[in-house]
Order: C-alpha cells, then sequence, then structure tokens
C-alpha cells in the first residue's frame, strides 16, 4: 500500500464524539421535520378546543354543527369517494393484470397512452367534461363526479398495478393454465389475493384525493343537499375571525376520516408503490 493513500478507519474505530455529533445532528434534524409536520394539525385541535372570545370550550364544534349538515356532508363525500375508490381499484387491477400478464398485439401502445394520460392536469379538461356530464345528467347527481375522481386516479393507479403484476413470476400463471385453470381464475384466485398490498394503495390513495378535493365536487354536486364536507367547509368563508375559526374546526373534523384511513393501512402503502414502481 503507497504511503500516500489514505487509510480509512473504520466506523468502531472513529472517535464517539464524532459519532455522536453526526447522531445529534441526525435527531435535531427529523424532530424540526416532525414539529414542521404536526403544526398545522395541533394548530387546528387548539385551535377548535380553545375558546373564543366570550365563549366557551368546545362551542365552535356546537357552532359548526348549528350552521352546517356535518352528517349529511361526511355521508355525501362518503358515496362519492368511495364510489371512486371501488371503481378505481376494479379498473385499475384488472387493466394491470392484462397489460402485465395477458399481453396483446398493441397493448404497450394502448399503455403508452395510459402513461401519456398523467401529464394532463384535470383541471384542464374539467369544464369540457362538466358541459357533457352536464348533457347527459351527471350534473348534480353522485355518479358524475365519481366518474371524474376514478378518471384521474385510474392512469397512475393503472400503471401502479402492472407493475406490480410484472413483479409477479410469469410461472404462476402458466402453472395454473397448465392445472387446467382458466384466466379468470387465475386473476381471482392467485393474482388477487397477492395484490392485496397494491391495491390498498391504489384505493387508500384514491379516497384521499377524492375526499380532499374541492373543484369537482363544488362544479358537480350545486345541490346543497349533495354537498361534500370540502365544498361545506368552503361555504363558511368570511372575512370575520369567527369564520375562520369554523373554517378550521370544519377542516379538523373532515381530516379524521383521511387519517384514519392512513393509519389503519400504512403498512401497506409503503410497501405498495415500493413494489409498484421498483419494476
Amino acid at each position: 500500500m503507497s504511503l500516500d493513500q489514505p487509510t480509512e478507519l473504520p466506523e468502531a474505530a472513529l472517535p464517539s464524539s464524532a459519532l455522536g455529533r453526526g447522531t445529534f445532528s441526525t435527531y435535531l434534524i427529523v424532530a424540526i421535520a416532525v414539529l414542521a409536520s404536526l403544526y398545522p394539525f395541533v394548530s387546528l385541535i387548539v385551535t377548535s378546543i380553545l375558546p373564543p372570545l366570550n365563549g366557551t370550550p368546545g362551542s365552535l364544534w356546537v357552532q359548526l354543527f348549528q350552521q352546517l349538515p356535518v352528517g349529511t356532508y361526511m355521508l355525501n363525500s362518503a358515496i362519492v369517494s368511495g364510489g371512486a375508490m371501488v371503481l378505481v381499484a376494479i379498473v385499475s387491477c384488472m387493466a394491470g393484470y392484462g397489460f402485465s400478464k395477458l399481453p396483446y398485439p398493441g397493448s404497450m401502445t394502448v399503455l403508452a397512452i395510459v402513461i401519456g394520460a398523467l401529464s394532463v392536469p384535470q383541471a384542464t379538461t374539467i369544464i369540457a367534461n362538466y358541459f357533457n356530464f352536464a348533457r347527459w345528467g351527471g350534473v348534480g347527481n353522485y355518479w358524475g363526479p365519481i366518474l371524474m375522481y376514478a378518471a384521474g386516479a385510474t392512469p397512475f393507479s393503472t400503471v401502479l398495478m402492472t407493475n406490480f403484476f410484472r413483479s409477479l413470476p410469469d410461472e404462476l400463471v402458466e402453472s395454473a393454465i397448465i392445472d387446467g385453470a382458466s384466466y379468470r381464475q387465475v386473476f381471482t384466485a392467485i393474482m388477487l389475493p397477492l395484490a392485496a398490498p397494491a391495491l390498498t394503495t391504489v384505493s387508500v390513495l384514491c379516497f384521499l384525493g377524492s375526499w380532499n378535493d374541492l373543484l369537482v365536487s363544488l362544479l358537480f354536486l350545486p345541490d346543497p343537499a349533495t354537498r361534500t364536507i370540502s365544498v361545506g367547509i368552503a361555504t363558511l368563508q368570511g372575512v370575520r375571525s369567527q369564520s375562520l375559526n369554523l373554517i378550521l374546526t370544519g377542516s379538523l373534523f373532515s381530516a379524521i376520516p383521511p387519517i384514519a384511513a392512513f393509519l389503519l393501512f400504512q403498512r401497506y402503502l409503503v410497501s405498495g408503490i415500493v413494489s409498484g414502481v421498483s419494476k
């Protein structure tokens, strides 16, 4: 070994002070990131619980339920988001299985078109879609925003499911076909159970995006009886500080279902996204 070549010390030989400084810096950065992420949510909780001027603790919650039919709006959001989630899960799972395991002439072209649809923002087509849906009765009915949300989430979900199915060995399909199973049986009995993490991922992502969206629900559900919770909260906007506090309280209430869905399925989200984009 040349005398001029620097000698690398193993990690165990490094001074403990250097390791301590590196560990402290890492924990400090993580702590700052955690605090920055939790601050908005903590601020919502504090604002909704602390009493306003000349008020009592929790009075904002009472006032929110008096001014808005929160239960109806939450149910409308659940119908729209749940319908879009189910539709996206079915279409993307079947399309991903077809693109990955049942290729046909021109399938890669179709998949390229689906991938290209990812670059088209929904806001650029929403006006044309509004007039088309209005012509067929989709404005004012739940199925209008359900189809809009499903159409917006399907391209990404299809790509993710396609990559996931590609990661599964083709021998699974071939051996099942040799044993006499049909392609539909292979899909329902073998591929669908294995796709649970990726399918959960696309379902939760679609649910979160649909629940939190404002523009589509605002345009396609103009009737106050069919408003979603995000649209209902937007109607509270005003110039008074009391209106701002009500908006924050409503935002906290609206955030409960997405947070619950994320906490329940977080272990599937990471594995599903990684398996869907790593191939």
